[in-house]
């Protein structure tokens, strides 16, 4: 009989290259390797190589992603019902070819170029044209650069679209069928930052109505900065600025409304935003700066509700009121 102070015989542990290489399987499956550890190490590199180039490549991405637009390109589907359009096709003034509608109410009235948002089509400003046609006023509706059937790979998000404006006050201008040779313009969103830029150039434009607008791009501008992975910010290689400047052909920075809304003067503008426009590129208190930095004649309306470039229609009745009056004021002859 063995000793009963004998010590319990221990098991035999395997020797260590073989208890490294083998790991306890799930009920039913074989024993399996571990991955050699230069496997790990080699997985944990490349992990390593690939954040770090998603990491400086994040910044290309987002220019590009800012300015491209390649969907829902193409003529507008939805039908210009209300309105007596013709399809009209001209060049903006750095000869972009442009796409856009002309409804005609009267040779001997005047004419309003409608501006829409980034990204967005002549069919956006469809609420805005039917009642300024039904007022008697002509209207152009037209598709910005790379918008809509407009030519462009992409919009250049202020900087190049004065030109489209510009190039439409031109078009007008030739055509021997508008006897009145007087314009206003009214923009939404980027397209109201756009035709205050643009009637500072061009001093054809009377009347300037600008549905939340957009100081300045110092909100684009430093998003560029740094890139969001979840709750972590992360600072990022400085480059996306230039490369957004050298895909649009200008520089971003210079696309400052704040800074060309004084040169209106003695042309008018009517400055229109919604209180609870929660945008960041367009709060509340960049139109009181736009509107502390305008000289008369100028003129607010702060809808109490709306959003961005909700106005309109959430007080529709109001709306028209303001904008009407203020056409009707500044766009008479001898204005």
């Amino acid at each position: 009989m063995p000793d009963a102070a004998q010590s319990p015989e221990l098991p035999v542990r395997p020797p260590p290259d073989f208890a490294i290489a083998l790991r306890r399987p799930r009920a039913g499956l074989p024993w399996l390797p571990w991955p050699p550890r230069r496997t790990w190490r080699a997985v944990v590199v490349t992990l390593a190589v690939f954040v770090v180039f998603a990491w400086g490549l994040a910044p290309a991405a987002r220019a590009v992603t800012l300015l491209a637009n390649w969907r829902g390109r193409g003529a507008p589907t939805v039908a210009p019902t209300g309105l007596r359009v013709t399809t009209v096709r001209f060049a903006a003034s750095d000869g972009v070819p442009l796409a856009g509608w002309l409804a005609i109410a009267t040779p001997a009235a005047p004419t309003i170029i409608l501006v829409h948002g980034s990204k967005g089509s002549r069919a956006d400003m469809l609420p805005y044209a039917r009642f300024l046609y039904a007022a008697g006023y002509n209207v152009l509706l037209y598709d910005s650069r790379g918008c809509g059937a407009s030519g462009g790979w992409g919009i250049s998000d202020g900087v190049r679209e004065p030109d489209d404006v510009i190039g439409a006050v031109r078009y007008l201008a030739a055509r021997s069928d508008l006897t009145v040779k007087r314009y206003g313009v009214l923009g939404i969103s980027l397209g109201a930052g756009t035709a205050i830029l643009a009637a500072a150039r061009e001093p054809r434009l009377a009347a300037v109505v600008a549905d939340s607008a957009w100081p300045d791009q110092e909100v684009q501008i430093a998003r560029m900065g740094s890139v969001s992975v979840g709750p972590v910010t992360l600072p990022v290689v400085l480059y996306e600025l230039a490369l957004v400047d050298a895909l649009i052909g200008g520089r971003l920075e210079d696309a400052r409304p704040l800074a060309a809304i004084p040169r209106l003067a003695p042309r008018a503008v009517l400055l229109i935003h919604a209180a609870d426009d929660r945008n960041p590129t367009t709060p509340l208190a960049g139109e009181r700066a736009l509107y502390a930095a305008a000289r008369a004649p100028k003129a607010q309306w702060i809808a109490p509700s709306g959003g961005h470039v909700g106005a309109l229609g959430a007080h529709a009745t109001d709306y028209k009121r303001q904008v009407l009056a203020f056409f009707a004021m500044y766009l008479r002859p001898g204005a």
